[in-house]
């Protein structure tokens, strides 16, 4: 749900209230009208607000299932699959301590009163296992050893002259979050189900429409993936991939749109009222790091300003653009345990504070960041991105 802070502005535009002639939002098929609209009101026993249950769902009914497009071939339990490898890159970052630090969803959120009367869940950064961090049950035993085999434990370093492994690396960051927007949306239509009533405030109609959204346009980024993996190929995938000579203390997955560049100049990332998404893959290796954007090929228009930004800027810039955008843009930040405890409680307050922000904060909030980033432009002056901001992601 955080992942949509900044994404779901812009579907408020649409009606907040459903209609009797579009689809009822319990995935029923059948239209509004002719199924939950006149269902009466089940009164709950829970005093939580409805968006509150929902998260706690969410949570909690995350179902198991293989997301590999080879169905026929699924053998042995659903596991928990690491979106990030706990072998190569979670142990690297936990050393001695094998614990990490992130957002878990999956935990029960922290629930905080503000003086309107509403109650805002936010989700703390907890201390994770390395067996439990980037997990989801997500692929079986079979498609999480060979779909993932390039990249594993076992494979060579990161070459980035190897077409498998980018490929594997901007699939694995797409099908992780395609993943968790088909539980959510799947569990959005249960809840509305069992009790539509109280699904229909504007707040959870334009939920539902955020989500219903998401759902159409991450079919056809999958249904690419899922081509090229059951013809044995890796194309039609763009990645921009960008060494940093050090070993960074933290890792990250993401399939988001960024609003702004480096320079803070906007990027006209939504066609005909489709979003067009980046896969992003960041990861410490023993002595350097790696940044990685893709792209379909067929989007490349959108973002090739961007990926040429990312491949000629100076280390300084690179680390302060990252500074700016990925705790706003990212729930999936795995922070290394020497990087989370040599920040003070004002840092971390501030990192969590980030991390949750929903709606219209997080757009305030990225419009205040893309101006940091044209005046930081405007001055011309590389000296300018050696200012090290609160959340300093490179110590």
């Amino acid at each position: 749900m955080i992942g949509m802070a900044l994404e779901g502005l812009k579907y408020s535009l649409f009606h907040s209230k459903i209609k009797d002639s579009e689809d009822c939002p319990c995935g029923s098929g059948k239209l509004f009208v002719d199924c939950c609209k006149n269902r009466p009101m089940v009164i709950s026993s829970s005093k939580e607000p409805p968006e509150v249950q929902l998260m706690k769902r969410m949570r909690s009914s995350m179902k198991k299932c293989c997301m590999h497009p080879d169905k026929i071939k699924c053998n042995g339990r659903i596991k928990k699959a690491h979106a990030l490898q706990n072998n190569k890159i979670v142990s690297l970052l936990a050393g001695s301590e094998r614990h990490v630090f992130m957002l878990d969803a999956k935990r029960q959120p922290l629930l905080v009163p503000l003086e309107t009367g509403e109650t805002v869940p936010i989700i703390e950064v907890s201390k994770t296992s390395v067996n439990d961090a980037t997990t989801e049950t997500c692929f079986c035993d079979y498609h999480d050893n060979i779909a993932f085999a390039a990249i594993e434990k076992g494979a060579p370093d990161f070459d980035i002259n190897n077409e498998e492994m980018k490929f594997v690396y901007a699939y694995k960051a797409f099908i992780f979050e395609a993943y968790k927007e088909e539980m959510s949306y799947t569990i959005f239509q249960n809840c509305f189900k069992e009790n539509p009533a109280a699904f229909q405030s504007k707040e959870m109609v334009l939920m539902y429409r955020m989500l219903h959204l998401k759902h159409q346009e991450l079919a056809p980024v999958r249904n690419h993936y899922d081509s090229q993996i059951m013809a044995g190929s890796y194309k039609g995938v763009h990645t921009c991939a960008v060494r940093i000579p050090e070993q960074i203390q933290f890792a990250d997955y993401a399939f988001i749109a960024p609003d702004f560049d480096m320079n803070g100049k906007s990027i006209h990332h939504t066609k005909k009222g489709i979003m067009h998404r980046v896969s992003v893959t960041i990861f410490p290796e023993a002595t350097q790091s790696w940044l990685l954007v893709s792209c379909l090929d067929d989007e490349l228009n959108i973002y090739k300003n961007l990926f040429d930004q990312l491949s000629s800027a100076s280390l300084d810039k690179l680390k302060f653009y990252l500074n700016m955008l990925l705790p706003l843009y990212s729930e999936n930040m795995v922070l290394g345990y020497k990087l989370w405890t040599g920040w003070d409680d004002e840092v971390r307050t501030a990192y969590t504070y980030y991390a949750n922000l929903n709606g219209p904060e997080a757009k305030r909030m990225g419009i205040a960041v893309q101006m940091g980033l044209k005046n930081a432009a405007r001055m011309n002056n590389e000296k300018v991105y050696q200012n090290k901001p609160k959340i300093n992601l490179f110590p």
